[in-house]
């Protein structure tokens, strides 16, 4: 019989010793893969925060960063002298406007509402809102979010139609430009920010809704839009905008030269207080200039916390199992002590012995494996969401943007998605088999000091 079998037969010699020793193992190797999930988890979200904002200055007219009434609008011209900043890697110019869905609110008033132009301090001369065929692919609870009325307590009026709003940006695939911290192309292809043709992307909810594809068309501000791209994002906001190239939403309403929103992107975190500061005295009072810089560290910082706690618990569990099984091994060497001196009597080397009862510790291992890895699948997703809502990071952290809307991004900085990935498999195995090599080092050097002669002497 070989070593490896004879290893997996010991393994099971006594059941309910194997049982005992596999869950208590299984226990303990869960405990350090759950850990292990959420550092990687918590450890990729922190990542990502800061290099989606932790980059970049958003720029918007006056009263952007308090919210509320706007002043006027910048302009093109104005922003023009930041893109030649030292460390100002690219600026996004992005402007907006709304669409009168085709299907109405239920209990709709007859009177047409204001609209985007009276929250936006007035549109003389603009064209803001726009009419399509488009349906509107969100629920009424969000669409008459915040509406309110005096005195109170009273029902507010609905609006007199749903609105879906257009966003004309030079970087289409920018979140921030919708609202969102993701934006993924499932179908179709990116248009170009600068193009002038009448192409448009939409979200997957926009085209359900709408029963559109790649390639369809609809109707807005009179003019026909081809279906170029269908992304998917992670907001109602996002999922109940159209978004189109800056030229051809420039065009549309009459917004020529005028920019309602800039971000603007630099080559890295150590600039970013310098070209703030020039971007200030560039543009003075004339617009108001955020940066989540401070926010997204600070946020960070708890984020890291749960990361340490996490790493500190990991090697804990690791260290128990370790302790676990050395101390089986040591007693498994003891009890077989005789068994040893025979083999060894009979001619079979040490290094054979010692593979033997590796290999059973091994087996044994491997068994609490995947008894941890059942502990990891149930209890990974739930455990990171306990760790970081203890943590101090808030789901509202970030400063106050567009009418008190945060950083998209560090909104949902608390959505963390912890999950059992390939690479948590392969180091879950490569540290199932380093706890059982490390266990059997003291059943080695045992196994090592047994002398044959001695052991039949006592057992005669």
């Amino acid at each position: 019989m070989s070593v490896a079998s004879r290893g997996i037969r010991n393994a099971f010699r006594s059941r309910t010793r194997t049982i005992s020793i596999v869950l208590i193992l299984g226990l303990a190797i869960g405990l350090a893969l759950v850990m292990l999930i959420a550092h990687r988890a918590v450890g990729e979200k922190a990542s990502t925060a800061l290099s989606s904002v932790g980059n970049t200055v958003t720029i918007g007219p006056p009263g952007y960063s308090a919210g509320g009434q706007l002043g006027k609008f910048v302009t093109s011209a104005e922003l023009a002298p930041i893109a030649r900043l030292h460390g100002v890697t690219g600026v996004d110019e992005m402007i907006g406007g709304t669409l009168k869905a085709s299907n109405l609110p239920k209990n709709a008033p007859k009177a047409a509402g204001k609209g985007v132009c009276a929250r936006a301090g007035g549109c003389k001369g603009l064209k803001i809102q726009g009419a399509t065929n488009l349906e509107y692919p969100g629920t009424l609870a969000f669409a008459t979010q915040g509406l309110a009325c005096e005195p109170t307590p009273c029902t507010p009026t609905p609006p007199s139609f749903f609105t879906i709003y257009v966003s004309g940006s030079t970087e289409p695939t920018a979140a921030v430009n919708i609202g969102a911290s993701t934006l993924k192309i499932l179908s179709g292809h990116v248009i170009s920010g600068t193009s002038s043709a009448y192409d448009a992307m939409i979200s997957t909810q926009m085209a359900r809704k709408n029963r559109l594809k790649v390639g369809s068309t609809f109707t807005a501000y009179g003019k026909t839009f081809t279906v170029a791209a269908i992304f998917q994002t992670d907001t109602d906001q996002g999922n109940d905008t159209v978004v189109t190239s800056l030229p051809v939403l420039e065009r549309l309403t009459g917004q020529t030269g005028q920019v309602f929103n800039a971000v603007v992107t630099v080559a890295s975190l150590n600039e970013l207080s310098k070209v703030t500061s020039e971007i200030e005295r560039l543009l003075g009072p004339r617009a108001s200039v955020v940066s989540y810089v401070s926010d997204a560290e600070q946020a960070v910082s708890d984020l890291n916390g749960v990361k340490s706690i996490a790493l500190d618990s990991l090697a804990g569990a690791v260290g128990a199992a370790v302790v676990i099984l050395f101390l089986v091994m040591v007693m498994v060497v003891r009890e077989r002590k005789r068994e040893i001196g025979v083999l060894k009597a009979i001619g079979a080397p040490s290094g054979r012995i010692m593979a033997q009862f590796t290999t059973e510790a091994v087996t044994l291992t491997l068994l609490g494996l995947v008894i941890g890895f059942a502990v990891g699948i149930i209890a990974a997703s739930p455990v990171t969401s306990s760790l970081v809502s203890h943590s101090g990071v808030s789901s509202e952290t970030g400063a106050r943007g567009l009418f008190g809307a945060g950083s998209p991004v560090l909104t949902h900085l608390t959505d963390i998605n912890a999950h059992v990935g390939w690479p948590v498999v392969f180091e879950g195995l490569v540290a199932a088999v380093l706890i059982a090599v490390l266990a059997s080092a003291a059943a080695a050097w045992m196994i090592s000091r047994v002398r044959p002669a001695e052991v039949l002497r006592s057992v005669s």
